[in-house]
């Protein structure tokens, strides 16, 4: 399954990055930017249920983060776009 990656805050593209282990919790990397917190992945998407746990160790804004979770929406917004590779008929 694909990782989920949590934007978390702009870097310049210059700017000195660097990702390591999150401590005491196994598939979450830390993503920093001129070393502040900019990025959060989570290896595997069932991590998620872990998420209130990893907002409240790692001191963050959990409305913030949560904000940045997103899904496929598209079917109840009337933006599908056509899945068979063709738009025309």
């Amino acid at each position: 399954m694909p990782a989920i990656y949590f934007q978390l805050g702009l870097v310049q593209p210059f700017a000195d990055m660097s990702a390591e282990a999150m401590p005491g919790q196994e598939g979450v990397i830390l993503v920093k930017g001129d070393g502040k917190l900019v990025g959060l992945r989570l290896g595997e998407p069932q991590l998620v249920m872990k998420l209130p746990e990893i907002i409240a160790e790692l001191g963050l804004d959990a409305e913030r983060v949560w904000n940045r979770l997103r899904a496929d929406d598209d079917v109840m917004i009337g933006r599908r776009a056509a899945v068979w590779g063709g738009g025309g008929p």
